[in-house]
C-alpha cells in the first residue's frame, strides 16, 4: 500500500510537472509583432536600409544636379536665401476676363489658355490640328460646340481660338486677338 501511494504521489507530480511545461509552451502570451515575436528578420530590415540609403544618395546627387543647373542658368545661387532676406516675387500670369461680342473671335496665341465663363461659342482649329480641350481630354475640331468652364489651351501660334456665337465672357490667360 504503501509503494502504490508513493507511486500515485510520483505519478501525480509527473503529471504536474509535464502539464506545467505544456502549460508554459502553448499558454505562453507572445503577441505576433512584439519584440519576443518579430515579424521580419534583422538580415531583411539590414537589406531593406540600404537600398532606402542607396536611393536618398542618388536623390541627394540629383538635387545637386538641379541646383548646379538651375543656378549656371539664372545666376542665382544653388543654395536657398537667407530667411531673413525677402526675396523678389516672380510675377505669375493671371486670367483676364475678356467680354467677346457675338460674331467675333479671340484667336490664342502658342499656350494661350482659355476658360469660357458665359455665352455660347465653337472652336476654330488650325492647319494641324484643333484646340485642346483639357477638362474632357479632347481636341476640339472647327465648329465644334465649347463647353462652359473647361480649360481650352492653343498649343501652337497657327490661328486656333473660339468663335462666339452669343455674347461670350471668357478668361483668358496669354497673349490672344480679337477679330
Amino acid at each position: 500500500m504503501k509503494n502504490r501511494k508513493t507511486l500515485l504521489a510520483l505519478a501525480a507530480a509527473a503529471l504536474l510537472l509535464i502539464g506545467g511545461c505544456f502549460g508554459a509552451i502553448f499558454a505562453d502570451d507572445v503577441v505576433p509583432g512584439s519584440a519576443a515575436d518579430p515579424v521580419v528578420s534583422k538580415s531583411y530590415m539590414d537589406a531593406q536600409v540600404e537600398i532606402l540609403s542607396t536611393q536618398i544618395s542618388d536623390m541627394q546627387t540629383q538635387i545637386e544636379k538641379l541646383q548646379a543647373a538651375v543656378s549656371e542658368g539664372s545666376g542665382t545661387p544653388a543654395t536657398p536665401s537667407d530667411p531673413g532676406t525677402p526675396s523678389t516675387p516672380v510675377e505669375v500670369p493671371k486670367f483676364e476676363v475678356v467680354k467677346v461680342e457675338a460674331g467675333k473671335s479671340l484667336i490664342g496665341s502658342a499656350s494661350t489658355e482659355i476658360v469660357l465663363r458665359s455665352g455660347t461659342a465653337t472652336a476654330i482649329a488650325g492647319a494641324s490640328g484643333g484646340v485642346s480641350d483639357l477638362t474632357e481630354g479632347v481636341d476640339l475640331a472647327t465648329g465644334e460646340a465649347v463647353s462652359k468652364n473647361h480649360l481650352l489651351v492653343i498649343p501652337v501660334d497657327d490661328g486656333r481660338g473660339i468663335q462666339c456665337t452669343s455674347l461670350c465672357y471668357v478668361m483668358v490667360k496669354g497673349d490672344y486677338t480679337l477679330k
